[in-house]
């Protein structure tokens, strides 16, 4: 019945819907001008670095967006309505994330099929459906914790203030600005909470380990020409 509630909740806002798609083409549309067909060249790889970075950030960043401000505004609801024993934290939430769950795979998939093939990635069809699965779940791990801090805070205001203070720091354990090695000690804790670390590096892993794996062959001599 809550899962049923959410979905009519958003099924009565189809602007919201219309705005999250926009949002979506927008970007994607911009990454695909700005890393359109990168070729084998030094200066391609460190384009496709930056082009899954970009990715990892824009589709953490519109999970976020999409999130921070909903848990804010039914508050009294679900106090009011816990507080009456009509239902527990766990089913709202679960009911919450599987009202979500369309638009949680449609968002993530529709920027990765614009944005795969015209930044010229890996064209092989498991290393595509891979992607589209890491970014998902990037999507997924990002509105997660988006709504952790939106239940943290009582006032939206303040969500939104501190959304940035919260979130831009774990950038820094990525490994595209700084390498993991070079991270001290007393901060390695922090770099296995990231959720751009665990997203960046999947798509990196996905994009160069079959590459990585022919050079490897080629110096061993077992590929053949």
């Amino acid at each position: 019945m809550l899962a049923k509630r959410n979905f009519r909740n958003i099924i009565r806002l189809p602007q919201t819907s219309y705005v999250k798609l926009l949002t979506t083409c927008v970007t994607a549309l911009f990454a695909t001008i700005l890393f359109w067909q990168t070729g084998p060249t030094k200066e391609g790889v460190q384009n496709v670095q930056g082009a899954l970075f970009f990715m990892t950030m824009n589709i953490s960043f519109n999970a976020i967006q999409n999130v921070i401000l909903i848990f804010p505004d039914e508050r009294p609801v679900f106090l009011r309505e816990v507080n009456n024993n009509m239902y527990k934290c766990s089913p709202y939430f679960w009911a919450k994330v599987i009202s979500e769950m369309p638009f949680s795979i449609m968002m993530p998939s529709i920027f990765g099929c614009i944005v795969y093939f015209s930044v010229g990635l890996n064209p092989m069809a498991g290393h595509f459906f891979l992607f589209l699965l890491i970014l998902i779940l990037i999507y997924n791990a990002s509105s997660g914790y988006s709504l952790v801090i939106s239940c943290t805070f009582s006032d939206k205001q303040l969500a939104v203030t501190l959304t940035p203070v919260l979130i831009i720091p774990f950038m820094l354990f990525a490994g595209f600005f700084v390498a993991a090695d070079n991270i001290p000690v007393w901060l390695r804790e922090f770099e296995y909470l990231s959720i751009f670390k665990y997203g960046y590096q999947s798509l990196m892993h996905n994009q160069f380990d079959y590459f990585l794996n022919i050079y490897a062959m080629y110096v061993a001599g077992n590929c053949p020409a």
